[in-house]
């Protein structure tokens, strides 16, 4: 039976996440790399082979960028960059399914198969530094709660949608990603019981929209 490695740096602004390592948890085989990675000694084994076995399918759960996926906050709040063009050769022939910014360039230059998102906005201070070093009109709608809530949605559907597949294949998670997506949408359309609820669901409709799943060939997770 097949491995589910899940990499998730601590990080203050991506606790919100844990619900999504917590069912990944629940599977057979998984293995967990849950630290913060500046400080601990067991970073080193993120770079050895031996750790990522060629069938597993890996879930990276964090920061990135389009040429990188960032680790651990450093005492100055710099992020520590963890992946980049020149350390993922032992994981490129890996499943991966990366919940981070922009990692569908990410995964796209650096993997044959994978799941990845575009701008994710997830933290309130992304927000505000935009507002005071940009448009000062940016996002002028959203407050602290209405980013909880995006949140609260947001990991609930990708909960949702491991829950349902078990992580059969990567094709099996995207299709079920969108359907819960949209099912979250829709329900805050609907009820309307939600501060906000028609932008929350306008993030919720670009998230969707720029989810990206590439697969070659039809691994099949813990089958």
């Amino acid at each position: 039976m097949k491995s589910v490695i899940c990499i998730y740096p601590q990080d203050k602004s991506t606790d919100f996440l844990l619900p999504v390592y917590e069912q990944l948890e629940q599977m057979p085989n998984f293995v967990g790399f849950r630290f913060n990675t500046i400080t601990s000694p067991q970073t080193k084994e993120l770079y050895s082979s031996t750790n990522f076995d060629k069938e597993s399918l890996l879930v990276f759960l964090g920061h990135g960028a389009s040429n990188r996926l960032y680790g651990s906050v450093d005492e100055k709040g710099t992020k520590q960059e963890l992946f980049n063009k020149d350390n993922t050769d032992h994981i490129r022939n890996l499943d991966f399914f990366c919940i981070a910014c922009r990692s569908n360039e990410f995964a796209h230059n650096h993997f044959q198969n994978y799941i990845g998102f575009g701008d994710i906005t997830s933290d309130f201070s992304e927000i505000e530094a935009e507002r005071n070093l940009g448009d000062s009109h940016y996002m002028n709608w959203a407050t602290e709660e209405d980013l909880s809530v995006f949140q609260q949605e947001f990991t609930g559907a990708i909960v949702d949608a491991i829950r349902l597949t078990n992580c059969k294949s990567l094709s099996s998670i995207y299709k079920m990603l969108k359907l819960c997506f949209n099912k979250r949408i829709a329900t805050l359309l609907v009820n309307k019981n939600i501060s906000n609820y028609r932008h929350i669901a306008d993030m919720f409709f670009d998230v969707t929209n720029d989810i990206e799943c590439n697969h070659i060939h039809n691994t099949r997770i813990n089958e």
